[in-house]
């Protein structure tokens, strides 16, 4: 795996263990202002509203389970795809949901920055 695909992977699976631990404070330094993540619901909702679902609890993330991860780079950008188990709560009710995220990264310096992800429901 190249360097560059491994930072992202490292980013990738830092935003899951701070889903899950709660950690705001990790999520917002990953994330840039402007990260916009659209659920399977197809709502767009910023990164300062996620945040602060996961801090309340509307959103709990209990587990995520990666099952398959391709990462496709072309120059700055990248796209990782992932099939992942979600075990959550989302608005008090609780799943394991099989997901297809489609996250896009931006290389700003030697880092990789997420800017938005997709989430399907497969």
């Amino acid at each position: 795996m190249s360097e560059d695909k491994q930072k992202i992977l490292t980013v990738f699976n830092r935003m899951n263990d701070a889903m899950v631990n709660k950690d705001i404070k990790t999520l917002n330094k990953i994330l840039g202002d402007d990260y916009v993540s659209v659920h399977m619901t197809g709502y767009h909702q910023s990164k300062q509203e996620w945040l602060e679902q996961i801090e309340n609890e509307e959103m709990k993330y209990f587990k995520t389970m990666p099952q398959k991860t391709t990462i496709t780079i072309n120059s700055n950008t990248a796209i990782l795809i992932c099939d992942t188990k979600i075990d959550a709560r989302i608005y008090g009710f609780r799943n394991t949901w099989n997901m297809k995220t489609e996250m896009h990264f931006d290389k700003r310096g030697d880092n990789w920055y997420p800017v938005n992800a997709i989430a399907t429901n497969i």
